[in-house]
Order: structure tokens, then sequence, then C-alpha cells
């Protein structure tokens, strides 16, 4: 008895011992923090973040954008919706995306597409956090503005007009914006585009000027 005990307590510390390596030698404990705690499923969590639709100058941690989203901006405004694989309201939203854009895409896909809206180029990056570089996966807190930390998470980069500066203006949605259909949610994001390519209209004279 007394050396199956022993015995069990010497396998137990081996695992334990394993697992502690595993965490302190490795990056698994940094890749499961950033991909399971820092970024939330917000479905999963149950979670519907209030939408603020008002677009704003200032970044997360006024942290600069990205070289991509300014090379495109010279084209029109930009659309990033941020999904990652296990996430049902991402799934909802997929087809909502789909139809907004008129474009077909696998969940695991990543596209840069620019395309016809309302008149005007609007470029729609999607990303997928989990099958993305580490450079594209950064961007993510960058348009956090609500600093929710979940998903999916929309961002519309337009450009405005800051105190003379013809700079980025963008602002942020999350989840599947609070409503319950899709026909919903895509008025929604059709007006808010708008607002975008409103904006973009107004200013871009000044921003190709000066890029």
């Amino acid at each position: 008895m007394k050396k199956m005990l022993a015995l069990q307590i010497t396998a137990l510390l081996l695992v334990s011992g394993a697992l502690g390596g595993m965490f302190v030698f490795t990056d698994v404990y940094t890749e499961i923090h950033a991909r399971i705690v820092s970024v939330l499923c917000l479905s999963c969590i149950k979670l519907q973040p209030k939408i603020v639709r008002e677009f704003t100058f200032n970044t997360t941690n006024n942290m600069s954008h990205p070289d991509f989203i300014l090379d495109n901006l010279t084209k029109g405004p930009v659309f990033i919706e941020y999904s990652e694989d296990v996430c049902a309201a991402c799934d909802t939203m997929h087809p909502v995306m789909e139809q907004l854009f008129n474009v077909h895409f696998e969940k695991q896909d990543m596209v840069v597409q620019t395309v016809q809206f309302h008149q005007l180029n609007v470029t729609f990056i999607y990303i997928n956090i989990d099958h993305t570089t580490e450079k594209m996966r950064k961007t993510l807190p960058i348009f956090d503005k609500e600093r929710i930390g979940g998903l999916p998470m929309f961002a519309i980069i337009t450009i405005g007009n800051d105190t003379g500066n013809t700079k980025p203006y963008y602002t942020t949605l999350y989840g599947t914006l609070d409503l319950l259909t899709n026909e919903e949610r895509i008025n929604l994001l059709t007006e808010v585009l708008q607002e975008s390519i409103d904006f973009y209209h107004q200013y871009e004279e000044g921003f190709h000027t000066e890029h």
C-alpha cells in the first residue's frame, strides 16, 4: 500500500514538474493568456457591449495606425472585421459581412479586398486571430476603442479634420451589434459606413495632398 502511494506521489510530482517546465520555458502561458483570456468571445460570456457609434482620432494608448491601414486609406475607408475560431457571435456575423460587401470567404481565410460601396472604394479586411500573422493580430488592441477585449470586433476607419490636420478617424463596434436580426445588423453597418464615406468625401483632398 505504501509502495503504491509512493509511486502515485512520484508520478504526480513528475507530471507537475513537466507542466511547470512547459509554462516556464515556453511561451505556452503567454499564448493561452493572449488567445483565451485577453481576447474573449463576447457571445460565450453573454456580453452585448453598448453600441457607441461616435468616431474618434484617439487610438488605444495613442498607438500608431498600421502602414497597411494608411496605404488603403488612400483609396477610401477601411473596414476591419476581427474574428476567431471558437466564437458563436463571429459565426452569426460571418454571413452579415458576406452580404454587406458581396464577398465570400471561409472563416479561416485572410481577406483584403477593395469593393465598391455606395460608389466609393471601401477596403474590407478580415482577420481571424487564430489564422493570421503576429503583426496583424497586434493591430486588434489599436482599435479597441471601448477596451472591451472581445470578439467579434469591427473597426471602420475613415478620415477627418483634427484642428486643421487630416487624419485617420475611426469607430469600433462589437459583437452582434446588440441587434436581433441580420437585416437590422446590415442596416446599422450600412449607416455607419455611409457616415465614414461622407467624412471621406469631405476631407479626401487634404488627405491625398499630405500623403
